[in-house]
């Protein structure tokens, strides 16, 4: 165990690369690194993300797109690690992940922060963490893995309407550009038309819906854990969604779950995890069953709210893999809302067509109230923090010309679709935010 003495002198030392842009994983992440004295730099994918404005984020380096060749990019990390000789480097979500997990390990000139290879086999490929939860006796929706000869109707008959079709894994290292889908199939019509469409043999998972009937929620079980056993443990319930399922905008922290939590564990331990993880779980609102439904071993969306009440995941990676041993904290306050305002608004406000002065109005009154919320300690959020505001205040800002632009088109009758006029599907894709002109950048 270290003392406080040599934990503090490894902390003025440390030198981290965040290797993402968002505003949720990557930027609780800067936050709390930068917190507690570590010199943090960013690759982004997007150089032009809101996140990268945070205090915390020291230098920026804009390495060639992915897209273009991804071992160019790899070689590109290779050389900016032989230059900074960055202490760790933690990527924030796959694509930055699999590429560099890929790199034979007496070929690195780098440390990584990954879950280890067995959680990295198993938990990364959706039809495997199935596997295994049905080994350890972990509840799963019911289900199967699909391809282009699959039978539409047989899978109906099997699993009854609607279906959950999905991609098995986020993203591949062969298509890290593309995003694996997830699609609601209401109809025997529509999954005939899907399976036609799979790109390859056994590329996708097919499940029920849980339950069969009645309403549920979703639960995520987020933990630390150093070689399999658990560190600290945190869990949350979700109150608002993207329609059709996704990431959650709206968030509240709950005592844990001793049924959830027993099958984390064993999970832990079969897959030796040697990083961070939140499970996702589905539970009938009826009946309090359960069934687990995938695992993000890495940095995830919903990491602010436990970083906000004392679980501080992202500093437990980082110990993790810089083989420093403390205690950690394991209690929080339960029945506290985590809100991310941007999405949040973007999920109410979705499929109501073009944006009006009432929605504007009502957008401006959902601030309001969340402000005085958090002013109250009733909520916290993902990206307003004191000491650290200014990623939220462009977000909010180019989200409010957003707002205001398509009020213009729809008076003007010139919607997006004409003359070229692209509107961004999300705020950090914003081309009207640039990185400051006085923040040190290496390209």
């Amino acid at each position: 165990m270290q003392s406080a003495l040599e934990i503090s002198k490894t902390k003025s030392q440390t030198k981290i690369l965040l290797v993402g842009d968002d505003m949720r994983s990557f930027l609780a992440c800067a936050r709390s690194y930068g917190r507690q004295g570590f010199e943090v730099h960013a690759a982004p994918f997007n150089w032009a993300a809101p996140a990268l404005f945070s205090k915390y984020v020291q230098q920026v380096h804009k390495l060639p797109r992915q897209g273009l060749d991804v071992n160019l990019w790899v070689t590109a990390v290779r050389d900016l690690q032989a230059v900074e000789h960055f202490d760790l480097i933690v990527p924030c979500d796959e694509r930055a992940l699999l590429p560099l997990c890929a790199v034979p390990t007496n070929q690195r000139n780098f440390r990584l922060a990954d879950p280890g290879p067995r959680a990295l086999e198993m938990l990364f490929d959706k039809a495997r963490t199935r596997e295994l939860a049905h080994q350890l006796g972990v509840p799963i929706a019911k289900g199967e893995t699909i391809d282009q000869n699959s039978d539409a109707k047989a899978l109906v008959e099997k699993y009854g309407l609607p279906l959950m079709l999905k991609a098995r894994s986020s993203y591949s290292i062969e298509e890290l550009e593309t995003r694996g889908q997830v699609y609601v199939v209401p109809s025997q019509d529509e999954l005939a038309f899907r399976l036609d469409c799979l790109p390859s043999a056994g590329q996708y998972l097919l499940e029920s819906f849980f339950p069969a009937a009645g309403a549920a929620d979703g639960v995520g079980l987020s933990v630390a854990a150093r070689k399999g056993k658990i560190l600290s443990a945190f869990q949350h319930r979700r109150l608002v969604e993207k329609p059709g399922g996704g990431s959650s905008s709206v968030r509240i922290s709950e005592p844990i779950d001793a049924g959830m939590y027993d099958a984390v564990e064993k999970m832990c331990a079969a897959t030796k995890l040697n990083g961070i993880a939140m499970f996702e779980f589905r539970q009938s609102v009826t009946t309090g069953e359960w069934v687990l439904l995938e695992v993000n071993a890495r940095p995830w969306g919903s990491m602010p709210l436990p970083l906000a009440l004392g679980i501080d995941f992202p500093m437990m990676f980082a110990d993790i893999h810089l083989d420093v041993k403390r205690a950690y904290a394991t209690d929080y306050k339960s029945g506290v809302v985590g809100k991310n305002l941007v999405l949040t608004l973007l999920h109410k406000l979705q499929g109501r067509g073009r944006a009006n002065v009432g929605v504007i109005v009502s957008a401006l009154n959902e601030t309001i109230i969340h402000s005085v919320n958090c002013i109250r300690a009733k909520e916290v959020s993902d990206s307003f923090v004191f000491d650290d505001l200014k990623p939220a205040i462009f977000e909010f800002s180019a989200l409010l010309r957003r707002g205001f632009d398509r009020i213009l088109w729809q008076r003007k009758g010139r919607p997006e679709r004409r003359h070229g006029v692209v509107v961004p599907q999300t705020m950090a894709q914003s081309s009207s935010v640039d990185i400051p002109k006085d923040r040190k950048q290496a390209s």
